[in-house]
């Protein structure tokens, strides 16, 4: 369609010359579009790593390849670090939940309900049962060997009666 030779030889002599140290170059806007921007901002970034920011052949900041390469290398790197953090979060956080859920109290199955019953009279019946109870003396003395439990009536030194 447009035949200009002229054009066509600058424009072959221009790419003659990007093959060269300007080939080697990523634009910052390109690292700016894949990868976060840093709080500090790119230019601070970059000059606290150490890495050169050039123009290249079209006048745009640029970066070598490698440095950018090393970015984005860098940036995977700190990606799977952080879902790892993130799925052992989430992983203690699932354990805590079922420890939580094992130590709530269940209720009373339904078949245990006697008809006409309350619920509530129900479930303070089966607490109430619970709990332990004193032992008579014949119970203590069938239940081990080891003799029975002398319970004084008479106050303690302490003052109290136990």
């Amino acid at each position: 369609m447009f035949r200009n030779t002229a054009t066509a030889e600058a424009g072959e002599i221009e790419q003659g010359d990007s093959h060269g140290d300007h080939a080697d170059l990523v634009p910052m806007s390109h690292l700016s579009l894949d990868l976060p921007a840093p709080t500090a901002g790119w230019q601070a970034e970059l000059e606290r790593r150490g890495i050169v920011v050039v123009l290249d052949d079209l006048g745009r900041q640029a970066v070598s390849r490698g440095d950018a390469r090393r970015l984005f290398d860098e940036h995977r790197e700190m990606e799977m670090r952080r879902q790892e953090v993130a799925q052992r979060i989430e992983l203690a956080a699932i354990e805590k939940d079922r420890a939580f859920r094992a130590q709530l109290w269940t209720g009373i199955p339904a078949d245990l309900m006697p008809p006409g019953a309350a619920p509530a009279a129900v479930m303070l019946q089966l607490d109430k049962d619970a709990q332990p109870r004193r032992q008579s003396v014949l119970q203590e003395a069938l239940s081990h060997d080891s003799g029975l439990t002398f319970h004084s009536l008479a106050p303690t030194p302490d003052g109290d009666a136990s």
